[in-house]
């Protein structure tokens, strides 16, 4: 159920409509791309809008059939969806996001006021007026991006969290928006572009503080610390026909929140066999392909016990866990324990290969982060094949095996 609830897109609170301002924002001649692959979608959204109108009829025909139920499962997931992204979250994300584009603006605002000022053609009044006017245009685009922050943020707010953040965080963003529209003095964009560099400052350190990685459910979510003895199945049990249905009982207060880019929440649901069922929750990100690849597993283990009644080897099984999308943007991961994730392990090994080069060369070795390796490998060969590294569709594939067989050669 809370899969089916879930793929029902609520359009009143959806914030993806902030990435519209990525596309407002660029007007350079490269991002041409960006915007043909806007364009191109404009077809998936009619296929989108269909199944939303099938999932929206599911949902509806269940209600009839199990209407407590549904109740609850779509109460579960509106309220998971709230702690999805949270304000100072959602800010400080969008924020760093746009930061690149932010600060070509500024620069661009800087150039065009020197310009202004070294015309000799002007008089006092008319560069006064044309410095102006390029403040306003050429930083229109952050004003926008911020007024619809403003305008998600100043909404009542439902949580102690989110009344902190007004309280905290509101007329900061106010106060920026207004010294970007209304500029003390226009000739000196560095003045008017210091408040918004110290409210990501703020958000930054908000967000960085160790007691940010440890949240309370009743701050975030009242809705979700106060529910008790519901009957929605706990998300990805599977039981066999004879077995009691595991229910979701109750919800752990305390909230971990890993320090990743898009600090996924780890919840703990309490069932009504009396266990603890963890689950991470993650959020910009779609896990649909997840849930397949975890099918896939389900389905070779069966083939493979299968296979193994008649051969008495059972040696070949896979692991997996469940995975449960809520929608196109987030969705429930089974916490597996007492596991070692691949990417600590080869973290740990390039630790070891830099202190190693270290220790030869007594010089301080940098650990390089994987984007950073694979693109040192990929940028010379394309540029050596004069190809742009703007647009991933152009890259040969017989690059692309060439820089993964160069790295895995390395490790």
């Amino acid at each position: 159920f809370p899969a089916v609830v879930g793929a029902v897109e609520n359009e009143q609170n959806d914030l993806s409509e902030l990435n519209l301002a990525r596309s407002f924002l660029s007007n350079d001649p490269e991002s041409g791309e960006e915007n043909m692959d806007v364009e191109d979608s404009s077809s998936d959204k009619v296929v989108n809008n269909e199944l939303n109108s099938c999932f929206l009829d599911m949902v509806e025909t269940l209600a009839k059939q199990a209407p407590k139920t549904i109740l609850q499962v779509k109460l579960l997931v509106k309220e998971l969806q709230r702690i999805n992204l949270l304000w100072d979250e959602l800010c400080l994300g969008t924020l760093v996001q746009h930061h690149s584009d932010f600060s070509k603006r500024l620069i661009q605002l800087e150039a065009e006021v020197t310009k202004v000022k070294n015309n000799v053609n002007l008089s006092s009044e008319d560069k006064e007026k044309l410095i102006k006017e390029k403040h306003r245009i050429i930083f229109e685009p952050i004003v926008f991006v911020l007024e619809q922050l403003n305008q998600v943020t100043s909404a009542k707010p439902e949580t102690p969290h989110e009344v902190y953040f007004q309280n905290k965080f509101q007329s900061v963003i106010i106060d920026v928006i207004e010294k970007l529209k209304n500029p003390a003095n226009p000739e000196k964009p560095q003045e008017s572009w210091a408040p918004l560099k110290q409210l990501q400052i703020k958000l930054q350190q908000k967000v960085n503080k160790r007691t940010s990685y440890i949240l309370k459910m009743s701050d975030i979510s009242p809705v979700l610390a106060e529910m008790k003895n519901t009957v929605i199945t706990m998300p990805g049990v599977h039981t066999n026909q004879r077995a009691v249905r595991v229910t979701i009982k109750s919800v752990e207060n305390n909230v971990a929140i890993l320090p990743t880019k898009t600090r996924p929440k780890k919840l703990v649901f309490y069932g009504s066999d009396g266990k603890a069922y963890t689950y991470l929750f993650k959020g910009l990100e779609d896990l649909h392909l997840d849930e397949r690849i975890m099918q896939l597993l389900s389905i070779t283990n069966t083939m493979m016990a299968h296979d193994s009644e008649n051969n008495d080897n059972q040696t070949y099984r896979a692991r997996h866990y469940s995975v449960i999308p809520l929608g196109p943007r987030s969705g429930l991961i089974s916490w597996v324990d007492n596991v070692t994730p691949l990417f600590a392990l080869y973290k740990r090994w390039q630790n070891r290969e830099a202190a190693i080069l270290s220790a030869k060369t007594n010089k301080t070795v940098n650990v390089l982060r994987p984007s950073e390796l694979f693109y040192n490998k990929l940028n010379p060969l394309l540029k050596e094949a004069g190809i742009s590294t703007e647009n991933r569709k152009e890259w040969p594939v017989s690059i692309l095996k060439q820089v993964l067989q160069e790295l895995s050669a390395e490790t």
